[in-house]
Protein backbone atom coordinates (compact mmCIF):
# COMPACT_ATOMS: atom_id res chain seq x y z
CA UNK A 1 0.00 0.00 0.00
CA UNK A 2 1.36 3.51 -0.74
CA UNK A 3 1.79 6.43 1.68
CA UNK A 4 -1.33 8.06 0.23
CA UNK A 5 -3.28 4.83 -0.08
CA UNK A 6 -2.40 4.73 3.62
CA UNK A 7 -3.72 7.82 4.46
CA UNK A 8 -6.95 7.26 2.66
CA UNK A 9 -7.82 4.06 4.55
CA UNK A 10 -6.46 5.52 8.24
CA UNK A 11 -8.89 8.55 7.27
CA UNK A 12 -11.45 6.36 6.74
CA UNK A 13 -10.83 3.81 10.16
CA UNK A 14 -11.23 6.95 12.13
CA UNK A 15 -14.28 7.39 11.06
CA UNK A 16 -15.25 4.04 11.88
CA UNK A 17 -13.86 4.37 15.15
CA UNK A 18 -15.54 7.91 15.79
CA UNK A 19 -18.46 6.09 15.39
CA UNK A 20 -17.59 3.00 17.57
CA UNK A 21 -16.34 5.51 20.32
CA UNK A 22 -19.49 7.80 20.16
CA UNK A 23 -21.75 4.44 19.84
CA UNK A 24 -23.53 7.09 17.08
CA UNK A 25 -23.42 6.44 13.39
CA UNK A 26 -24.94 9.61 12.03
CA UNK A 27 -22.92 12.03 14.33
CA UNK A 28 -19.58 10.03 13.28
CA UNK A 29 -20.68 10.41 9.71
CA UNK A 30 -21.37 14.33 10.34
CA UNK A 31 -18.38 15.13 11.58
CA UNK A 32 -16.27 13.56 9.14
CA UNK A 33 -18.40 14.88 5.80
CA UNK A 34 -19.54 10.79 4.41
CA UNK A 35 -22.57 9.72 4.26
CA UNK A 36 -24.28 7.01 6.24
CA UNK A 37 -24.37 4.85 2.97
CA UNK A 38 -20.74 5.22 2.47
CA UNK A 39 -19.84 4.65 6.07
CA UNK A 40 -21.58 1.46 5.79
CA UNK A 41 -19.60 0.49 2.45
CA UNK A 42 -16.31 1.28 4.06
CA UNK A 43 -17.35 -1.18 7.64
CA UNK A 44 -18.35 -3.81 4.93
CA UNK A 45 -14.70 -3.48 3.30
CA UNK A 46 -12.88 -3.50 6.51
CA UNK A 47 -14.77 -5.93 7.92
CA UNK A 48 -13.94 -8.23 4.70
CA UNK A 49 -10.67 -7.35 3.71
CA UNK A 50 -8.86 -5.19 6.56
CA UNK A 51 -7.15 -2.13 5.93
CA UNK A 52 -6.78 -3.40 2.16
CA UNK A 53 -10.46 -2.71 2.26
CA UNK A 54 -10.52 0.98 2.56
CA UNK A 55 -8.26 1.88 -0.14
CA UNK A 56 -10.28 3.00 -3.42
CA UNK A 57 -10.84 0.49 -6.15
CA UNK A 58 -10.53 0.70 -9.12
CA UNK A 59 -12.78 1.88 -11.84
CA UNK A 60 -14.45 -0.03 -13.90
CA UNK A 61 -13.78 0.27 -17.62
CA UNK A 62 -16.35 1.58 -19.63
CA UNK A 63 -16.11 -1.28 -22.09
CA UNK A 64 -17.29 -3.68 -18.89
CA UNK A 65 -20.20 -5.97 -20.08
Amino acid sequence: MEPAERKLAQKRLSALELAKALGNVSEACRQRGISRSRFYEYKKRFQTHGMEGLVDLPPIHKTHP
